[in-house]
């Protein structure tokens, strides 16, 4: 093996160019297969970090009335205590949600310094959720049952990270006291650093790079009597169960649907409704949507490495042919064909070694950069990085690729009749019409792989366009946004927190460059955070049967901060300040009231029917709040001093570069009330790229591998091409000095170099088109079908297939006859 190695390294020295080329062929498929097989692995095969992970399962509830709008919903505390209570499927159960709050680690004594108050991700939880996860504190313990109740003091667990970062892994931390919203809370434990909990939510607070902020702190979540005795309440809640042993997820849905039923048939005769459960185990969930694109990512990266496979097959049936007299000599001698089959494979073992090792040394470098553009739905496990699944990949890339590359020239070295070799002149030999035709098909399988990409990554790229063209209803430019979180003790209340905005507000006015100043419930493209049932009069239909309205809760700048256009009525204003007034989109109008005037009209909340009801004073276009490749939802906007949170988005509108006054809005929020905290400000044309960040995503992804594939295939016709220019040099010489123009060995060599492009660009159309079911569900606004694309995708190949034949056609028409037939 050793002297295989040197002889194979030796032979290589020879030719550099063969060599390097293969090599980094290689390491680029290589190391962007295991790169991506990496990212897929990570999010869809790897087990979640929690023992026995395949039993964690993902509680939703149905409701069949609502089943057109909403399949699934959020869980109803009621309807979860009933469950933990009567059930018999789970191991444990846990309900909670996520959030961010104003932190400030006192137990250091940082509550007189200087420092801004920072932000931390927090998850609420019932007790049952150490048990869900069945994981435990490192330091202290688990809070009870008892803390979770009304009235106990405020407990919490910190995570590893934060206790590291803000504590300094103090050991002693337990019972110390933290501020959270304000209120003080006593540290019961800190948990392990292995442990790593996804974020349950979609819509949560960002940093700068537009992820989640990270979780902090676990807190008990507690239910009021008041929420408990709702029959039906508010479904508000992400459940989370773990199965027991040998508990199918059918057997524990019937259980459940039972249990729903029973529950559906106490609900009073005005909430009616027909309910069930959804399960599903919590890995799928996470993955979600997402699970389409990442295995079109997969096959496509897949395909990148089949094309630089077979461009290795070429130039090694190429330098096989060149190696033919060696081959036939030491069989001739006595070499066996074993023997003949291991000095064939020697320089491809070689190749493979380096271009496999090079390619893991590849992946171990663009993991970090895709993780860097990796979007939010994406990126639910933590750092991405190369560990044995991912080098395992890469190994059997390499072998694969030996196998597939060096199979077919390894055949050729030990399959040969060395007489047959050797009674011919070496300058006389040819390739066969077997490996000729061989070669062809190669090609015009590079071609048709290549052909499939550059279609796929057009149609996204299309769809990409289409959906950014889409008119979200409200502009984006020169706006600036940032969510701010009022801390609860200081903000008990809506006057109170009202308060703060409208002084917010006002400062924000006198600013320098500001246009409009404006606060809202949920920002644009940020989802739904308030939805409710109205009724309007007259309509006495069950509650489950009236229409579920998105609601914003805004302030009278709203409107114009975002140029929201106004199509009836006016405005509500400051003068407006305790009144029951509300803006409706135009879908909402058409809805509630068909064919009629909607200002001055009035609704309820159902449930509600003792509350003063709502009159409508305008009706404004329609807006995509939840996404752009949504359709606008039904919106009703009434004033901040109606209902203000303590989270809301600012937005305001400037007449200068929305980067320069970031910082003069936060030192504006801290002139209120320094403790507040801001997490970082964004523009709203940012906020509106994000939303596609994950079609970007697999679209530049594809654009990558598409234009890789389009290089290489370039090279695999050129190398073809120049290959059988070379050996029909003397047919060429012969047709010349017959009497046969150039334009004549043009027309031969782009014939002969076209013809595999031509049928892999068909079998390349028709391998895209057998994937549209899966790409139609990607699309948004174009037809997988796309004539217009599919025909510009042929072109594309065809200009590079007529590009890669001109060198070696030129290069044909210019041959001297009479030295190409000097040795006739």
């Amino acid at each position: 093996m050793w002297n295989d190695l040197k002889f194979a390294l030796r032979q290589l020295q020879k030719s550099p160019g063969f060599a390097l080329a293969t090599i980094l062929t290689l390491a680029i498929g290589i190391g962007a297969t295991t790169a991506i097989f990496t990212l897929v692995y990570d999010v869809m095969l790897r087990p979640l970090p929690f023992a026995h992970a395949d039993r964690l399962v993902t509680i939703q509830e149905k409701v069949a009335e609502w089943a057109n709008i909403y399949p699934t919903l959020p869980v109803s505390a009621n309807h979860f205590t009933f469950w933990e209570k009567h059930s018999h499927s789970f191991d444990a159960m846990a309900v909670m949600q996520q959030f961010s709050l104003p932190f400030s680690p006192v137990a250091r004594g940082t509550e007189g310094d200087n420092s801004r108050p920072l932000q931390v991700g927090v998850l609420s939880a019932t007790p049952g959720i150490f048990a869900v996860l069945e994981t435990e504190p490192q330091v202290g313990r688990a809070f009870t049952a008892a803390e979770s109740q009304p009235g106990h003091d405020s407990v919490a667990v910190l995570t590893n990270d934060l206790w590291r970062e803000q504590f300094g892994s103090d050991p002693k931390i337990v019972g110390k006291s933290i501020l959270l919203d304000g209120f003080p809370h006593t540290v019961v434990g800190v948990m392990p650093a292995s442990f790593h909990m996804p974020s349950i939510q979609n819509l949560a607070s960002t940093t700068d790079e537009n992820r989640p902020i990270p979780l902090g702190v676990v807190v008990p979540l507690t239910f009021s009597k008041e929420r408990l005795a709702e029959q039906m309440g508010d479904l508000n809640y992400f459940g989370l169960a773990r199965l027991k042993p040998g508990v199918t997820i059918a057997q524990a849905t019937g259980e459940l649907d039972a249990l729903q039923h029973t529950i559906a048939a106490s609900l009073p005769a005005n909430e009616k409704a027909t309910l069930a459960v959804a399960l599903k185990p919590w890995q799928e969930q996470l993955v979600g949507s997402n699970r389409e694109p990442l295995l079109i990512l997969l096959a496509a990266v897949a395909g990148l490495l089949l094309v630089g496979c077979i461009n290795i097959m070429n130039l090694l049936l190429a330098r096989a042919v060149g190696q033919r007299q060696q081959m036939a000599m030491a069989a001739a001698l006595g070499a066996t064909r074993a023997g003949m089959l291991r000095m064939t494979m020697r320089e491809i073992v070689a190749l493979a070694a380096m271009g496999g090792g090079l390619g893991i040394l590849l992946a171990n470098t663009l993991i970090p950069v895709m993780e860097r553009y990796l979007p939010p739905a994406l990126d639910f496990r933590g750092p991405l990085h190369l560990d044995w699944a991912g080098a395992g990949c890469a190994v059997f890339l390499t072998f694969a690729a030996v196998l597939l590359a060096g199979a077919a020239p390894a055949r050729m070295g030990s399959r040969m009749a060395p007489q047959e070799v050797l009674h011919s002149e070496a300058r006389l030999a040819s390739e066969s019409r077997g490996n000729r035709r061989l070669r062809r098909v190669l090609v015009g399988v590079e071609v048709a792989v290549s052909v499939a990409l550059v279609l796929m990554t057009g149609l996204l790229m299309a769809s990409l366009i289409k959906l950014m063209n889409v008119d979200p209803g409200f502009t984006s430019q020169h706006t600036m946004t940032a969510m701010v979180d009022l801390p609860g003790k200081q903000y008990p209340d809506r006057q109170h927190r009202a308060e703060f905005y409208r002084n917010v507000l006002g400062q924000l006015d006198h600013l320098p460059g500001v246009e409009e100043a404006a606060i809202t419930s949920s920002l644009p493209l940020s989802g739904d955070s308030w939805e409710d049932m109205v009724r309007v009069p007259g309509d006495n239909r069950t509650w489950t049967q009236l229409p579920l309205e998105s609601f914003r809760w805004v302030s009278p700048g709203y409107f114009s901060a975002i140029h929201l256009r106004l199509i009836a009525g006016q405005l509500f204003s400051p003068s407006d300040w305790g009144r029951n007034v509300a803006v409706v989109s135009q879908k909402t109008a058409k809805t509630l009231w068909p064919g009629k005037n909607p200002v001055g009209q009035q609704f309820t909340f159902a449930g509600r029917d003792n509350e003063k009801p709502f009159t409508v004073v305008a009706e404004v276009g329609d807006a995509r709040t939840v996404s752009l490749a949504k359709p606008d939802p039904m919106i009703i906007y009434v004033p901040y001093w109606y209902r203000c949170d303590e989270a809301a988005g600012l937005v305001i509108r400037t007449r200068q570069d929305p980067a320069t006054i970031a910082n003069a809005i936060r030192k504006t929020i801290w002139s209120v009330d320094a403790s507040v905290p801001v997490p970082a400000m964004r523009t709203l044309g940012g906020m509106l790229a994000d939303s596609v960040a994950s079609r970007r995503f697999e679209m530049d992804l594809l654009l990558l591998f598409a234009a890789s594939a389009l290089l290489l295939a370039g090279l695999g016709v050129y190398g073809v091409v120049t290959y059988s220019v070379v050996q029909r040099r003397r047919e060429i010489g012969l047709r010349m000095a017959l009497g046969a123009e150039r334009a004549n060995i043009y027309q031969l060599v782009l014939r002969d170099g076209l013809l595999p492009v031509c049928f892999g660009a068909i079998a390349g159309v028709g391998l895209a088109f057998g994937l549209a079911r899966v790409a139609g569900s990607l699309l948004f606004g174009v037809s997988p079908y796309n004539p217009a694309i599919t025909f510009s995708a042929i072109c594309l190949l065809l200009v590079v297939g007529i590009t890669a034949c001109l060198v070696p056609a030129w290069r044909a028409a210019h041959i001297e006859p009479m030295i190409a037939l000097r040795n006739e």
